[in-house]
């Protein structure tokens, strides 16, 4: 008996759908391959319906969205992931092109129906019923409150959010700068939630317009999803002096064009994205005032951004500190503030210490210093972009019944999200902690399956139904595995500097997406193994260009109970009677059909796996 060398898994229903990387990591499960091939065929329309048919912030998140599709991406594995994101935002500049390239492969294009379009076909056959005469308040209109509300609203329920600024979408709005995400692409998709019959109360604060138990009694369930809207600061000698003020609150106030004074030499403390997005907005303040650049050179204007990671260690995002750069973002890594530095009640540096270790041994925060290593920074104005915090001052725990935590966060129920008051629940980063944005999303939908629960006492659930089909006459892009990532355009960048509205960031055009959509290596299609004719020639094992199959005895495996039982079923393994098994590694496929081609027995099939959840109420 040989030793096993091998851990092998026998693919069920979960495998295959988890065998789609991009649709497994997104948050609310948007299908991405979907729209990639749907792309790749030059289906516009039908790419942007499959982007938004699990998203009502589809959108947006095609200008914003993390993508930790991408991160998970399998073309990643051979040479860079499939450009998703931008894939999403040209099935949107481009949804009104319909040039059908493969009838064939358009019409198999979608792995899943999406949660969305499926919540609407359960609802509208009665398949699950409305809610009936209950109201919903939601407190804060960013991502999670609205998707909350889209969903509730769509479930019968009456929606009312309270936003207490003047303007709905919470930090869609007043903390993502414009140059990123455009204020009008945020008011079509808040508009569209209105039409489906949501009031949005803006300038209506909870805590002095209307108190947390005034809307307990006047709505049938709250929502707190008020997010993380309020900078974090370090206790440092100096902190409290003119010109030190926090990152988050002046990216809102020039959203809103609120009066604000920054000065001529701007230390941003952080290494975030947010950090970049302060340091690149406060560029950009510069550039805009023309007595300010017109005295540049004798002034010394600048930026800087301080962080205590090392450059191959910042949590921004590659693409935002090469932007950064590109734009005159000053970089100092590896040193920590020690003390802000004040004169006469006035910011006049940060000194700043060298960085020895960041994490202790237990892997705890807890950076260490050397006081003899320090730096000095001129400074006229100080931002912190450390980290975002809640702000919690409009619950009253005693009459409320709402508990805050030790580190300011909500106590509550981390399945249900419902708080120790009935019937308040929370959503959003007040839940989870800073996330993505569609994270977010997802918290609103979740929390609004909840609430739907609770007035119905009903569970709501998915069942879901997987197959299988071949495709015949398999085929893919000429060359489709030699094709590079494509680079997304930008602007040039003293024209975008000059501006807080001139986008960084240009979409890819019809013919750069068809192009960069063949990259997907469409991983809803499998390879299939017929073992009834497979005569173990070795063939498929030898034409594969990226060795990912191989033919070994079944005695080499390991596995859990169902490899035991595929293996029993063909035998007991003894020395005279062998059991060969084709192994296949899924993380190297590119799903070329070359092993199904010149299979000459043809064992080997490509299918498309394909399901639909179906939703029902039990």
């Amino acid at each position: 008996m040989a030793m096993a060398r091998y851990h092998t898994v026998v693919p069920d229903e979960d495998y295959w759908k988890r065998n789609i990387p991009c649709l497994s990591a997104c948050p609310v499960e948007t299908d991405a391959r979907g729209y990639n091939r749907s792309i790749a065929q030059g289906d516009f329309r039908g790419a942007f319906r499959i982007a938004g048919a699990s998203n009502p912030l589809a959108v947006i998140c095609a200008r914003i969205c993390g993508a930790p599709c991408e991160k998970v991406c399998r073309r990643g594995t051979l040479d860079q992931s499939v450009a998703i994101r931008a894939l999403k935002l040209a099935s949107y500049q481009n949804r009104q092109e319909y040039q059908l390239l493969n009838p064939k492969s358009v019409s198999n294009a979608n792995v899943c129906s999406g949660n969305y379009d499926e919540l609407r076909r359960a609802l509208d056959d009665g398949e699950i019923p409305r809610v009936v005469g209950k109201s919903v308040g939601i407190i804060g209109s960013g991502p999670s409150g609205l998707a909350a509300a889209h969903d509730l609203v769509l479930m019968g329920c009456n929606v009312t959010i309270y936003e207490r600024e003047s303007v709905a979408a919470g930090m869609l709005y007043l903390g993502i700068p414009s140059y990123r995400l455009p204020i009008a692409l945020i008011k079509m998709e808040v508009d569209a939630i209105r039409n489906l019959g949501v009031d949005i109360k803006t300038n209506c604060a909870v805590g002095e317009d209307v108190t947390l138990a005034e809307l307990q009694r006047s709505h049938d369930a709250v929502i707190i999803a008020c997010g993380l809207k309020k900078s974090r600061a370090l206790p440092l000698a100096g902190a409290e002096a003119l010109g030190v003020i926090g990152g988050i609150e002046f990216l809102r106030d020039v959203a809103l064009n609120e009066p604000h004074v920054i000065g001529n030499r701007i230390v941003v403390l952080g290494g975030g994205n947010v950090a970049y997005d302060v340091a690149r907005t406060a560029l950009r303040r510069h550039q805009m005032d023309i007595a300010r650049t017109a005295m540049k050179e004798r002034k010394g204007i600048g930026v800087t951004l301080c962080c205590i990671e090392d450059r191959d260690e910042m949590l921004a995002d590659e693409i935002e500190i090469l932007e950064g750069n590109e734009e005159g973002v000053e970089l100092q890594v590896g040193y920590g503030p020690k003390e802000i530095v004040v004169a006469d009640g006035m910011v006049q540096g940060v000194r700043f210490q060298r960085v020895l270790s960041i994490f202790d041994e237990n892997n705890r925060f807890n950076p260490e210093y050397d006081p003899d290593d320090t730096v000095f920074l001129e400074a006229d104005t100080v931002m912190w972009a450390i980290g975002q915090q809640s702000d919690l001052s409009f619950i009253d725990e005693s009459a409320d019944l709402v508990r805050i935590t030790e580190r300011g966060g909500i106590e509550h129920d981390a399945d249900t999200l419902e708080t120790g008051a009935d019937s308040v629940f929370i959503c959003g980063d007040i839940a989870t902690g800073p996330g993505l944005m569609i994270d977010a999303v997802a918290s609103g939908r979740k929390v609004a399956k909840r609430i739907y629960e609770k007035f119905q006492g009903k569970r709501l659930q998915y069942e879901s139904e997987g197959s299988h089909s071949i495709i015949y006459d398999y085929e893919r892009e000429m060359g489709y595995e030699k094709i590079k990532r494509m680079a997304v355009q930008t602007f040039e960048v003293e024209a975008r500097v000059r501006s807080l509205e001139t986008l960084v960031e240009q979409s890819l055009t019809a013919e750069e997406a068809l192009i960069e959509g063949s990259r997907c290596f469409d991983c809803g299609v499998n390879t299939i193994f017929d073992s009834s004719k497979c005569i173990l020639c070795g063939g498929c094992v030898a034409v594969c260009p990226r060795s990912c199959l191989k033919l070994v005895r079944a005695d080499e495996l390991e596995g859990d109970e169902k490899l035991a039982e595929l293996i029993s079923s063909y035998g007991e393994l003894n020395e005279t009677d062998d059991i060969t098994a084709i192994l296949k590694d899924e993380e190297r496929c590119i799903r070329c059909g070359l092993c199904s081609l010149h299979c000459p027995v043809g064992a080997i099939t490509m299918e498309r796996f394909t399901f639909k959840e179906k939703l029902h109420a039990v």
